[in-house]
């Protein structure tokens, strides 16, 4: 192991407290380079990652890139580097994250299984590249329309303010019902019995003699 050091690996900000030495990776981000990136990085082939973001790059993406055969992650993201992207990019097998934002790229975007597995915003802000459609397509769900809305909202409404009028009217109903019952209970039992048992046909029960 070597010394630690932070650098943004595969589109994350990470601090490495201890690097393995088969770890190779290059950050140049962030500073003040430009200029042509030179075709001779292309010679680095046990490189595995690569950050040139937020720099002055220009002209061309290089293609001697394709070399690396053993890089894992490429940031190339903004900068103002023109052109189209290479192809043979595509064909690395190892290289898993790719940044190519906010440039001046134009052409399309490579059919390669790589480039394809790609986030949507990894090819953002190059006006003039196309061929997103695959990599940026979203479900479309057509929202209802107003009078959709409020045929659905009125039956729940209505049922709504049913019941609403079914526990107003229902409450006090109960409430008014016990109360007079506890005092006509209460106060007019003889009356009651009076009123309801004197037509009732009395029985007389005579002994033999």
């Amino acid at each position: 192991y070597i010394s630690s050091m932070e650098i943004v690996h595969k589109g994350v900000d990470i601090e490495f407290e201890k690097i393995r030495t088969d770890f190779v990776a290059i950050d140049f981000s962030r500073n003040r380079f430009y200029g042509k990136i030179p075709e001779s990085i292309g010679l680095l082939k046990g490189l595995r990652f690569l950050n040139l973001s937020n720099n002055a790059f220009t002209s061309n993406i290089p293609q001697s890139l394709a070399n690396m055969t053993n890089l894992e992650a490429l940031d190339l993201s903004r900068n103002q580097l023109s052109g189209q992207i290479p192809r043979d990019l595509g064909e690395l097998s190892f290289l898993s994250t790719m940044n190519f934002a906010h440039n001046k790229l134009e052409g399309p975007i490579p059919h390669g299984a790589q480039f394809q597995s790609q986030n949507c915003s990894s090819f953002m802000d190059n006006p003039k590249l196309y061929g997103l459609d695959n990599i940026c397509i979203k479900t479309h769900v057509p929202n209802p329309r107003p009078q959709e809305l409020e045929e659905v909202s009125e039956p729940e409404e209505e049922q709504v303010i049913n019941w609403i009028a079914a526990a107003i009217a229902y409450g006090p109903g109960v409430f008014c019902g016990l109360v007079i019952g506890h005092i006509f209970i209460s106060h007019k039992h003889e009356w009651f019995m009076e009123k309801f048992c004197r037509n009732k046909p009395r029985v007389v029960i005579r002994s033999a003699r």
